[in-house]
């Protein structure tokens, strides 16, 4: 384990593989759900009134509120970084194990979804280039490698 520093946040243990050997998805994984996570806590509001929100505050912008969340931060190469960021956006994705609404109805209630990209984070607010999630109740926030989310996003598709 190698000890994570990020500013303004406690120091978390990150589990690091040696280069050459060989990590299982269900290793990756394992790591990911059941590894130390920072507690976070989204919105309060109940469903109703979360939809109701916002669906005031943003009329025309997709969203998806979702329950049981992880923030993912991605820890990159130097390169993989300066692309991202490039681009406008950040290296932390969303997982949400359970979709309570989506207004585009890509998603279904209850599904699970692995995000792209951050493009803005703000309290319970979540952005990626095309959808505004709204973390409800409570969550998580962890370091993770692209591995990891990468076998995440794989395990996600092949239980559709």
């Amino acid at each position: 384990m190698n000890r994570i520093f990020t500013p303004g946040q406690p120091a978390i243990e990150a589990p690091v593989y040696e280069v050459g050997t060989v990590t299982s998805d269900s290793d990756l994984l394992g790591d990911l759900f059941y590894g130390f996570a920072q507690p976070l806590h989204g919105s309060w509001l109940s469903d109703d009134e979360l939809i109701r929100l916002t669906q005031e505050a943003y009329p025309s912008k997709p969203y998806c509120i979702v329950r049981n969340w992880m923030l993912l931060d991605v820890m990159l190469s130097e390169r993989l970084r300066k692309e991202i960021t490039v681009g406008g956006q950040q290296p932390v994705v969303l997982y949400a194990q359970n979709v309570v609404k989506d207004s585009g109805g890509r998603r279904q209630p209850d599904d699970s979804v692995c995000t792209s990209f951050q493009v803005f984070f703000d309290d319970c607010f979540f952005e990626t280039k095309d959808t505004l999630f709204i973390l409800a109740g409570r969550g998580s926030r962890k370091h993770t490698n692209l591995l990891a989310v990468a076998a995440l996003k794989a395990s996600l598709s092949a239980s559709c």
